[in-house]
């Protein structure tokens, strides 16, 4: 069986998965990365402490640390985004003005 001109062009033009540069990807691989360790978090709670209040408790302090992990990055990367384009619009109006 030979291949058309039509197959051998259909296997170049595959996409392949990117994902768009953005200044929150750093921030969504953290959270994906949270997420994954919280699911063993809760596969493994019960093993770790037998006791049902230290169970809940390890279960809340995962989830705060990683809420106030995730609110900071965010926080940081949008004042640099900011300082960003406030330097941009400085420049900008310097070069115009």
């Amino acid at each position: 069986m030979t291949h058309s001109e039509g197959d051998a062009s259909l296997s170049r033009r595959r996409k392949v998965f990117t994902v768009q540069a953005s200044p929150f990807n750093a921030i969504k691989l953290d959270l994906a990365l949270i997420l994954i360790v919280g699911v063993v978090v809760l596969v493994t709670h019960d093993h770790l402490v037998e006791h049902s209040l230290g169970q809940l408790l390890i279960v809340v302090v995962y989830g705060l640390a990683a809420m106030l992990w995730i609110v900071i990055r965010t926080r940081w990367v949008l004042r640099n985004l900011d300082q960003a384009a406030a330097e941009s619009d400085a420049s900008q109006s310097s070069k115009n003005g």
